[in-house]
């Protein structure tokens, strides 16, 4: 191998974070120590001339070579796994896109950790499964990001879960994930909602920009992290202060669901808690928790449990007078 390839060869190897033991590659490339410190003298000049922020590095406890960070944080093996972990349980994207971020996110770490990384997230790479739609949407989140950006009004059509196509001008002020899926956060133009309305992404049809938007309060004044807490999937609606008695048991689930809470009383095998939610998304996720939650009041919310469960009831009592 001509010199000048192998230095290129060396220096590829060095920026995908790979560390280069001197022995190896002496024995790898066929060449001899001298050649081998000319190399890293040159791969240093290199750096040097380009003013750039990484530098050579030798290790003296494993005798190998690597490329610094220029004092940034570089992603270990256990961040990334984490991180790929929570990305792939989450299902949040189409294979191709999944596994394209997957393999992006991998070459982050040097070499050795990329294949130790494999063998932590293999069984999920093979078995994962999209979400029903099957949808990109990363190009589009991105569209629409842009948009939030320059404060630009949007015109979109979208499909129901009805499958009814409806056209909207909205405002749009986030994107956010929840629950399978990414959501579009904007507030319909010329409402009088005081909060906005959820879209989901893959329901997006297509998305047309229809201008600036100009000076406007909801830019400045709405900040979706002090409506999250208070959401429950995705609908938003009224909302209403909720006292709960909450079994002990299912404290820590309900209290990690809705974090902006307050504890009135502890009794024997029970809590009484105020929290604020939506009423809509907050009665449908309370059902999924059976007796181990009661929405003591408000009276209205009440009353509509009792009506969920009621026609709960009649379906399954149906196949008893049926049986």
């Amino acid at each position: 191998m001509k010199p000048t390839l192998r230095i290129i060869h060396l220096f590829c190897r060095l920026l995908q974070r790979e560390r280069l033991n001197r022995e190896n590659v002496i024995e790898e490339y066929k060449i001899n120590s001298r050649t081998f410190d000319r190399d890293i003298s040159d791969i240093r000049n290199v750096l040097s001339e380009l003013h750039a922020r990484d530098e050579l590095i030798y290790d003296r406890n494993d005798k190998c070579y690597y490329l610094s960070r220029g004092g940034l944080h570089e992603f270990t093996g256990m961040d990334v796994m984490a991180l790929l972990k929570v990305l792939l349980g989450s299902r949040a994207l189409c294979h191709d896109e999944m596994m394209s971020m997957v393999c992006a996110i991998r070459s982050l770490l040097p070499y050795d950790d990329r294949k130790a990384l494999y063998h932590a997230i293999e069984d999920e790479l093979k078995n994962y499964i999209e979400p029903l739609h099957g949808k990109h949407i990363l190009e589009l989140q991105w569209k629409i990001n842009k948009s939030i950006i320059s404060k630009q009004k949007i015109q979109i059509i979208y499909t129901k879960a009805d499958g009814k196509r409806i056209e909207r001008d909205v405002l749009p002020v986030n994107i956010v994930f929840a629950e399978f899926y990414f959501y579009l956060v904007a507030f319909r133009d010329e409402s009088e909602y005081e909060y906005p309305a959820f879209f989901r992404l893959d329901r997006i049809e297509s998305v047309k920009v229809l201008g600036k938007v100009g000076e406007n309060s909801l830019y400045t004044n709405f900040r979706y992290s002090d409506m999250r807490p208070a959401v429950q999937f995705m609908y938003a609606g009224e909302l209403f202060e909720i006292k709960l008695r909450c079994r002990k048991s299912a404290l820590e689930a309900v209290l990690d669901r809705v974090p902006k809470y307050e504890i009135i009383q502890e009794l024997d095998g029970c809590v009484i808690v105020k929290v604020t939610a939506f009423g809509e998304g907050f009665i449908r996720w309370a059902a999924m928790q059976g007796e181990n939650v009661e929405i003591l009041a408000p009276q209205e919310l009440r009353t509509r449990m009792s009506q969920w469960f009621t026609k709960a009831a009649e379906v399954y009592m149906q196949d008893v007078k049926d049986a």
